[in-house]
């Protein structure tokens, strides 16, 4: 059920500690958080104007908090506040025709059975927490709903991984069987591994932090938090092999693309040493004055072709024999 409009709320639900939860109205959600002891997560949509109504009125946040989580320009970070923390994560824009670098920016606010994340635009990793919430199989508490947010954030993170490795082996396969490398894709396969890198590994950092800085964690979350830190590691780890496959692979496409020019322009260059005796040879006898050596002969045609024939031969061999050619 979505509850999308014109208002900035995306969803709220209640956790009923069974892995499922209800989806609140906004009334039954102003409500709700009038009791502490109640798990709560409540998603927003920031693009829309009444976004500081649900945060500051709802929420009751204070308005660093606010202003830490509806600033624009965002990184991955955590901020702690009196009654709670501001983390930025980012997650993999798997909307349709979205590339893997445009990551999409995910803004939380936790506390003690309180949870709000705020994002731009629809996160596949929200909507699949969302779905186990719907079917009962989703998280236990408000720290376990984070741990699974982190978690499923993560896991795609590890698909795209999967899949620029895919790729990246794809183009090393064709460069080894002589086949057409296009230099447009290696340079876009570097992009995303510039960027996923860029931001994947403070992310890692964050969750450390954040597996550590709440007292109202149980062990539990805090070893699901830091499994997912561990597994964006190796993931990170990975971009970073990534990026010197592919420097490595342009690198030897840059050289078989000299190699070639060079080998064209030797043979340029042997043909213009073999030729240019012979352009002399015609040049001087091309010459409009007289005195021309067989200019009267019926045979001067045939003897100066024998003559520029073995010139030719006679330079060709001589830079056979000094290894030229």
């Amino acid at each position: 059920m979505q509850m999308e409009g014109d208002t900035a709320l995306v969803a709220a639900y209640e956790l009923n500690g069974n892995g499922g939860g209800s989806l609140l109205s906004v009334r039954q959600l102003r409500e709700a958080w009038q009791s502490p002891e109640r798990p709560l997560w409540m998603h927003l949509d920031f693009r829309h104007a009444d976004v500081g109504t649900y945060l500051e009125e709802i929420a009751g946040l204070d308005e660093a908090a606010i202003e830490a989580l509806l600033e624009e320009d965002t990184r991955p970070r955590v901020a702690k506040f009196r009654y709670g923390a501001v983390s930025t994560l980012r997650g993999i824009n798997l909307n349709p025709g979205a590339a893997p670098e445009d990551l999409i920016s995910l803004r939380i606010w936790i506390s003690a059975n309180r949870l709000i994340t705020l994002r731009r635009r629809p996160l596949k990793s929200v909507s699949e927490v969302r779905d186990r919430i719907d079917r009962g199989e989703g998280a236990l508490s408000v720290p376990d709903l984070l741990a699974w947010l982190t978690e499923t954030l993560v896991d795609n993170v590890g698909d795209v991984a999967h899949q620029l490795d895919d790729r990246l082996g794809k183009l090393e396969e064709d460069q080894l069987s002589d086949s057409e490398v296009d230099p447009d894709d290696l340079s876009q396969l570097r992009r995303s591994l510039i960027t996923l890198r860029r931001f994947m590994g403070p992310q890692r950092d964050c969750l450390e932090q954040i597996a550590h800085g709440s007292d109202s964690f149980d062990e539990d979350t805090r070893v699901s938090i830091r499994e997912s830190a561990n597994q964006l590691s190796r993931y990170v780890e990975d971009f970073h092999a990534m990026q010197e496959r592919a420097l490595i692979l342009q690198e030897q496409l840059l050289n078989e693309h000299n190699e070639r020019l060079n080998q064209r322009m030797y043979m340029l260059a042997i043909v213009t040493t073999v030729f240019l005796p012979l352009s002399f040879l015609t040049g001087l006898l091309g010459i409009n004055v007289g005195g021309i050596p067989g200019a009267n002969s019926h045979y001067g045609f045939a003897v100066f072709v024998a003559i520029t024939a073995v010139v030719g031969g006679g330079v060709m061999w001589l830079l056979k024999r000094k290894h030229w050619w």
